[in-house]
């Protein structure tokens, strides 16, 4: 239930088989990328990346080493980006995204402006197609952490498009009236308590639908409270189950600030002690759904146990 960073971003270079002309588009210390080769590789498969080692990662640089031949891609944009991760003191490989099935999103907005402006240059009014090189010096690790190791990352642009409309919490008369209609999940309950669910045959709303099943009694839970409770998830197009307190035997306790955003805006708010359905769409689930992670909607029921407020 944890956020998870589902972007690898430390790093360099990528330049498949189909690349088209080098721009030499640049920014911050793009001379570090003078020793890197690139072979092979296309959307589905990574290529194969050497440098002379180690490669120096102590200032941030990007530089486009083949241009796209799509749209040009504008601010504001989010881009789909098959990335490699490749360790800079050995050229070793730390992993991929290419393995995982899907490419990695990423919003070219404020945030990543400010987050990694010299990658921001680059990508912003390149093409679709393009090849990305980026390094930037490693964060450093949390006490009694392993230290990450400094890495290359190399970048290819699969697509771009306008993002997605934010959600927003569904008013509770809609939900009322999804509720009457039978386009909500259901749940039905074991002799313990644990919860199986029916997903009706309709597209779930793009907004995070919030139904309390049974209000509790007890106080109030803010998003900066630390909320302990039972229970499950499943991804609404199959309903698959993909996690569930209920079958480890405990409840889990996490705050509420550092979950997954529909759990955020759906259980602010509720009481302890109360049972809730959450139906979450993907922007606010997981939209950068790494491996393991489930991807879509997805339907939770939920049942606050209670809240460690925050000091």
């Amino acid at each position: 239930m944890r956020k998870v960073l589902a972007i690898l971003l430390p790093l360099l270079l990528l330049l498949t088989a189909c690349g088209g002309e080098t721009t030499g588009k640049s920014a911050g210390a793009a001379g570090v990328f003078d020793s890197v080769t690139v072979s092979g590789g296309s959307d589905e498969e990574a290529p194969t990346v050497e440098f002379e080692s180690p490669l120096d990662t102590s200032a941030a640089a990007a530089k486009t080493v083949a241009e796209g031949e799509g749209e040009q891609i504008q601010e504001g944009q989010q881009i789909r980006v098959q990335l490699v991760a490749l360790n800079a003191e050995d050229g070793s490989v730390l992993g991929d995204t290419y393995s995982q099935g899907q490419p990695q999103v990423l919003p070219l907005d404020d945030a990543f402006k400010s987050e990694f402006p010299e990658l921001f240059e680059v990508l912003t009014g390149t093409k679709v197609g393009a090849q990305v090189a980026f390094v930037a010096p490693a964060p450093p690790a949390a006490e009694g952490a392993p230290e990450t190791p400094e890495q290359v990352l190399v970048l290819k642009v699969i697509s771009a498009e306008q993002p997605p409309p934010e959600p927003e919490v569904l008013a509770p008369e809609d939900v009322k009236g999804l509720d009457e209609e039978g386009r909500l999940p259901t749940f039905a309950f074991d002799d313990k308590g644990a919860p199986e669910v029916t997903i009706p045959d309709n597209d779930p709303s793009e907004d995070l639908v919030v139904k309390v099943l049974e209000e509790g009694d007890g106080e109030e839970i803010a998003e900066s409270d630390t909320i302990t409770a039972n229970y499950t998830g499943w991804t609404y197009a199959d309903g698959q189950k993909f996690d569930s307190s209920f079958d480890r035997g405990e409840p889990a306790s996490f705050p509420l600030n550092g979950v997954i955003t529909g759990w955020t805006k759906g259980l602010a708010g509720q009481k302890v002690g109360s049972k809730v359905l959450l139906v979450i769409p993907e922007p606010w689930a997981y939209p950068n759904a790494g491996q393991g992670q489930p991807s879509g909607t997805l339907v939770f029921y939920v049942e606050i146990v209670s809240k460690d407020a925050a000091k």
